[in-house]
């Protein structure tokens, strides 16, 4: 039952994160394409370089719960190959404990900056964007991502004594 609830719970996020970074890079191409016609133009769109950051970060953080989800990272065959049964199992369960910890500590900290931040009032130069939305949008991704590990690291437990 809590399996389910968190296998749904993290599908839904990753899922409307994922979205959510499609829709990013999509601005980012349109953005990049009328900056390069306004600059032939002598007329170049100010902030881009601010957006295309912002959103760059936006892409990367938010597909990142999506893309471990599918297992469409990297993935080391060779050494896996020559382990045992139990020795994988072992990995497995390990590198998701080690994950959840990074993403658990890396979310908190994105979180307190995003809190930082928004108490200093700091903002881009050019189009005055406050820096904290995209430290919270990160954090939260983040902690979406834990989320995933900890529905795998179950999965890997499960399947180990079925």
């Amino acid at each position: 039952m809590m399996g389910r609830l968190l296998s749904s719970l993290s599908y839904r996020l990753s899922g409307t994160m994922e979205i959510c970074a499609g829709a990013a890079l999509i601005a980012i191409m349109l953005l990049t394409g009328a900056d390069i016609v306004g600059r032939v133009l002598g007329s170049p769109i100010p902030g881009t370089y601010e957006i295309v950051s912002f959103a760059g970060g936006l892409v990367i953080g938010l597909a990142l719960p999506g893309t471990t989800r599918a297992k469409g990272h990297v993935f080391t065959d060779i050494l896996l190959a020559r382990l045992s049964g139990r020795a994988k199992y072992v990995l497995a369960v390990m590198t998701r404990f080690i994950g959840i910890s990074i993403f658990s500590l890396a979310g908190y900290g994105m979180i307190m900056m995003g809190i930082r931040l928004q108490a200093s009032g700091e903002v881009t130069a050019v189009l005055s964007l406050p820096f904290y939305y995209v430290a919270y949008a990160l954090g939260g991704a983040f902690f979406v991502q834990v989320l995933i590990l900890i529905y795998e690291a179950a999965e890997v437990k499960r399947s180990r004594h079925e």
